[in-house]
């Protein structure tokens, strides 16, 4: 009786490839790498057209397929058993065998296949690097991505009831001439975020930057799905704004805190830059002592040790137009800290008290920002909802566009991104 041996063959054991055993290895000699035959287990097969089982072996074909590494070298000789059908009807004469792991015209093994999307999956790593390690080219690797990750997030599934809008560059700037009239226009590619702030997870990344393409997004939504938006959290930006408003007009609009701060420091930064033109005519110098604290100026004031505040009254007690400035920008800080609609109403009232006592342009254009916005300022200082996670979400694409060195294709772009974050982000 016929006993297999290669249940207890070593090397069949070693190559650890499930369904194949070691036929032959050969040591490497000169250029040509060390090379190891393997072959399935299995002695028959099924016709893929009329689904007859066949054990008629027509030919043993050699085909080179890429594999894991073994023994430190990587391993890429397969043998292939092409059967005969033996069904006189099957308009299919032979047909080759298929497995787990080596499917139809497959030149990767499916365990290689798993390796690669796995360790593009757990860091941003460049996509070219994963390639060069398994030795694949980077066509191989990004098709692996694309057709086997699913890039499905399931937006139209999930409950959003907190939403967060972001847009970042994907891509350098770009110049080009339009046939016609041969006038040059600046292209940038912008890509924009979407993000439950609930638990950071990125529902879609959609390419563009206009407001039309956030109303167009969310208009593909269902229904239901735009009913249960209660909250919409972005940046200060009016595209974004008109289009939320309009494809879901029963959602809150939360302005970030954050840019809102970064406005009042860019107030006094710009008040601090004035005056020294006007007493010196020329830019800050370290001599200049509001110039060598500017970074304190940007602080905030509840939080200084006495060290920086008597730093700070020192400045400030050297330019009444620039502790104008700050002080307004404390104003504005205690207006991001009210909890309810009283306290916001009582230090707005303050804050416009406090810019019309003064004449600076910088505080008033800072104020007709601020009332552009009142709206959603109240929102967020009653429901506290910040663009934290969507921030994040950011900051992840940014490092694997740089670790890429940029991305040409925005589908490509937009794999790497979801692929890499399935699970949601923590802000």
């Amino acid at each position: 009786m016929h006993k297999p041996t290669f249940d207890v063959d070593a090397a069949s054991i070693l190559f650890n490839l499930p369904g194949y055993r070691v036929v032959s290895a050969s040591p490497a000699v000169g250029d040509r790498p060390r090379q190891v035959i393997v072959e399935t287990i299995t002695c028959e097969g099924a016709c893929p057209a009329c689904g007859v089982f066949s054990c008629r072996v027509q030919a043993r074909p050699l085909q080179h397929v890429k594999d894991v590494p073994c023994g430190g070298e990587r391993l890429d000789v397969v043998r292939k058993r092409r059967y005969a059908c033996i069904e006189e009807l099957c308009p299919r004469r032979s047909f080759t065998e298929e497995t787990d792991q080596l499917p139809s015209r497959a030149r990767v093994t499916t365990r290689l296949t798993e390796q690669v999307i796995t360790a593009c999956r757990a860091e941003p790593r460049a996509v070219s690097r994963v390639a060069d390690e398994v030795a694949l080219a980077w066509p191989t690797v990004m098709r692996m991505l694309t057709s086997t990750l699913d890039l499905d997030s399931g937006v139209d599934r999930r409950h959003v009831a907190h939403l967060g809008i972001d847009e970042h560059r994907f891509r350098t700037v770009r110049y080009l001439r339009d046939p016609d009239s041969h006038a040059v226009k600046r292209v940038e590619p912008w890509s924009i975020v979407f993000t439950d702030l609930d638990d950071g997870s990125i529902l879609d990344v959609v390419d563009g930057r206009r407001g039309a393409t956030v109303r167009k997004w969310l208009a593909a939504r269902p229904r239901w799905w735009r009913k249960r938006v209660q909250i919409v959290a972005l940046d200060m930006s009016s595209e974004f704004r008109a289009g939320v408003r309009t494809a879901l007009p029963r959602a809150k609009v939360s302005v970030d805190h954050w840019h809102v701060v970064r406005l009042a420091n860019d107030m006094g930064t710009k008040v601090r830059r004035r005056r020294v033109w006007e007493l010196h005519e020329r830019r800050g110098r370290a001599t200049d002592t509001p110039w060598k604290y500017r970074k304190l100026l940007t602080c905030a004031g509840d939080r200084l040790t006495l060290r920086q505040r008597s730093r700070l009254q020192e400045i400030l007690a050297q330019d009444i137009e620039l502790a104008v400035a700050w002080g307004i920008k404390e104003h504005v800080r205690q207006l991001l800290a009210a909890r309810d609609t009283a306290s916001f109403q009582r230090h707005w009232a303050r804050l416009a008290s406090a810019v019309r006592a003064t004449r600076l342009p910088e505080p008033a254009s800072l104020m007709r920002t601020l009332r552009a916005w009142r709206r959603e300022l109240l929102t967020f200082c009653r429901s506290r909802v910040t663009n934290a996670r969507t921030e994040a979400a950011n900051l992840t694409a940014k490092t694997i566009k740089r670790v890429g060195r940029g991305y040409r294709n925005h589908d490509n772009y937009r794999c790497r991104i979801i692929g890499y974050a399935p699970r949601p982000i923590a802000a």
